[in-house]
């Protein structure tokens, strides 16, 4: 199938490649249907909407900035994931040019089951955040 974007012209994609998100993403529910796109080779990837030409996240696994997440199976159940190394942990990251900042967002990772390519975005209560989100050594960060 072919899709318009704005970032990338028009692209070709398999049915296989969609991912649906039943729920949408928080501010663009009506948004059910996206792609992941690569982006140059790095840990950034695009999470295209197929719907909207216009609407693309950047995203990245959280392990770029050496976080990991305890992901509760009332989560995961939501995605029907059945095999734990069908999920996938993708955050979006946001970009100020003038500041040369990038904003990881932490309390919002996106949870994708690979198999049954369904997403569905976590947004973390303060209390979650400290009790689900683990630096690699174990323990929880200390800012965030």
């Amino acid at each position: 199938m072919q899709v318009n974007t704005t970032r990338f012209g028009v692209i070709e994609i398999e049915q296989s490649e969609l991912i649906t998100f039943p729920w949408g993403i928080p501010g663009f529910e009506e948004l059910k249907s996206y792609v992941l796109l690569e982006y140059k080779n790095g840990p950034f990837q695009w999470l295209q909407s197929i719907e909207e030409p216009s609407v693309a996240f950047v995203v990245c696994t959280p392990d770029f900035i050496g976080l990991e997440y305890r992901i509760p199976d009332a989560k995961t159940n939501l995605i029907k994931l059945s095999k734990k190394e069908d999920l996938l942990v993708l955050n979006i990251v946001s970009f100020n040019k003038e500041k040369g900042a990038m904003r990881f967002h932490v309390r919002s990772p996106l949870l994708f089951n690979a198999a049954e390519r369904i997403g569905y975005q976590w947004t973390m209560e303060p209390d979650e955040l400290k009790n689900q989100l683990v630096s690699p050594a174990g323990s929880p960060p200390d800012t965030v």
